[in-house]
């Protein structure tokens, strides 16, 4: 994608020339590309807990550099997040909002692998039981039947 992204990172939906239209205008660098997407779809979002700022394209934790802000955990990779001002990192509404969105997009993708939708597994009671079980009814059964005669 060419270094900068099309995907809105609070909502994960395409933007139409950096505008979301529900969350606004992004810049850039700031919006999600086709990598963040599939990194996005790999980790688990649930419990999400909310730092005071975070990288708009990760919600990963920043760290402040000589030009603003920059991603601590994916600030060695081929496309660096960051840096950011203040402004164009996101507050803990946001990445609230978007780890919502990230989880579906995870849930999403994991029951694509996993074909469709997979019924619980159903745990069977241990066979040596079970013929306990059915041994000590029919015994109980036999009594009552010869008691009843």
């Amino acid at each position: 994608m060419g270094g900068h992204g099309t995907l809105c990172p609070v909502c994960m939906r395409r933007t139409a020339q950096g505008r979301c239209a529900e969350h606004g205008a992004w810049k850039p660098h700031q919006l999600l590309t086709g990598a963040d997407r599939r990194r996005t779809q790999r980790e688990q979002w649930c419990p999400y807990e909310p730092a005071a700022h975070a990288c708009p394209r990760c919600l990963g934790d920043v760290a402040e550099v000589t030009a603003g802000f920059s991603c601590i955990d994916h600030g060695h990779d081929s496309n660096p997040h960051g840096p950011f001002r203040v402004d164009e990192l996101l507050g803990p509404s946001a990445q609230r909002e978007s780890a919502m969105a990230r989880s579906r997009l995870a849930r999403r993708n994991q029951a694509a692998r996993s074909g469709g939708h997979a019924l619980p597994a159903i745990a069977l009671p241990d066979p040596a039981r079970t013929a306990r079980l059915v041994a000590a009814a029919a015994v109980v059964a036999a009594t009552l039947a010869y008691l009843g005669r």
